[in-house]
């Protein structure tokens, strides 16, 4: 699609695979997370993790003007869409041949890479789930009512800033420059440290985390509205980026480990939907909320809405993460071989059969009616 933009001048054309662009992006990351949480299942230990392989975002953010910008620079704008097009087939031809789904796909020796692989059954009643997890969960609609009011401030933050510093406090282009690169890098840090907070200090509950950082962005709006000088403002810009990052990034892991595997994904798109949306508000209402109120009105504007996400947050604060049930005949080859390993060291030699106790029940009824 990159490639189909900057081949063609006509705008109807472009505005379309714009958003074809943006349809197919959609996809990556709710994938990385299921194979995310199949390599790690305890949730009191992948929070870090999970911050961890979130950074991917703050560092991408950070190769774009260093090299987008080069090649636009050397040859032209289409540069700037023939690079990350290179760059994603290069990465797509590498998860293809090395990138396992799973542990029990790894342990089977790929597998389910077979075109000839049989696809999984879906579990029964899944509407109905999807009905009773997703869209009736009380948590999920908290979690997505913080993730709007995020994804608004973050938006507004990326795409307004450098218009706010230029007309606002009289800052040169490199000077706003820096502070998005503080956003970028508080961010990152935030990122990893609320992972391992949660980890630690709240024994997996992503609820604290995110209820204490959405709170902590209403005070550094209001401060970079009232700051002065290029050294306030960036460490302003590090708070914001080191407290809202952290929501964002986290938010996708709690939406999925509140529910049943079967529809983790489902809870996430659902709740990233309604992020979509809150980053929708940060264009066109946002512009006009300016021209009427000007700046001041709306950084306090932004103050209540990071209030607002706090508040969403505080009845997630004991929510903890479902734990998969454990289900029966399910699985693959290699784990089967594993069980059968097992159970063989705990049989005397002398005897040859399973013991009963690795039987259900109604197996061993099945044996004795026969």
């Amino acid at each position: 699609v990159n490639v189909c933009i900057s081949s063609t001048s006509a705008l109807p054309l472009m505005v379309f695979l714009w958003g074809t662009n943006g349809f197919v992006q959609s996809f990556g990351w709710p994938s990385v997370t299921n194979v995310f949480l199949s390599w790690f299942p305890d949730p009191a230990s992948r929070g870090a993790w999970y911050s961890l392989l979130s950074t991917c975002q703050n560092a991408g953010a950070a190769l774009v003007p260093l090299l987008v910008s080069a090649f636009v620079a050397r040859y032209s704008w289409r540069a700037a869409l023939y690079v990350p097009a290179a760059v994603a087939i290069a990465v797509a031809a590498l998860l293809g041949v090395c990138m396992y789904g799973s542990p029990a796909a790894y342990a089977s020796g790929g597998g389910a890479r077979r075109a000839n692989a049989s696809p999984p059954k879906l579990p029964r009643g899944l509407g109905r789930m999807l009905k009773q997890q997703v869209l009736l969960n009380r948590a999920l609609w908290l979690m997505a009512l913080n993730y709007f009011c995020i994804s608004l401030l973050r938006t507004s933050l990326s795409d307004w800033s450098t218009v706010f510093l230029r007309e606002a406090k009289g800052l040169s282009m490199q000077t706003a420059a820096r502070c998005l690169f503080m956003l970028e890098t508080g961010g990152f840090a935030g990122s990893l440290a609320a992972g391992w907070l949660s980890d630690n200090l709240f024994a997996g509950r992503r609820g604290p985390v995110v209820a204490l950082c959405s709170a902590a962005i209403a005070p550094a709006l209001l401060c970079m509205l009232r700051a002065e000088g290029p050294l306030l403002l960036q460490a302003c810009y590090a708070w914001l980026g080191f407290c809202a990052f952290p929501v964002h990034v986290l938010l996708g892991l709690f939406s999925r480990e509140v529910v049943a595997p079967h529809v983790s994904s489902s809870a996430g798109g659902f709740v990233k939907c309604i992020a979509q949306v809150g980053g929708a508000f940060a264009g066109y209402p946002l512009g006009r909320m300016q021209q009427i109120a000007g700046w001041n009105g709306v950084f306090m504007l932004l103050a209540a809405i990071a209030v607002l996400s706090a508040t969403a947050a505080l009845p997630l604060w004991s929510t903890t993460a479902q734990e998969a049930p454990l289900r029966c005949r399910q699985g693959t080859v290699a784990d089967f071989n594993e069980i059968q390993g097992a159970v063989s060291k705990d049989v005397p030699a002398n005897r040859t059969e399973v013991p009963a106790v690795a039987q259900s029940p109604q197996r061993r009824g099945r044996s004795k009616a026969d």
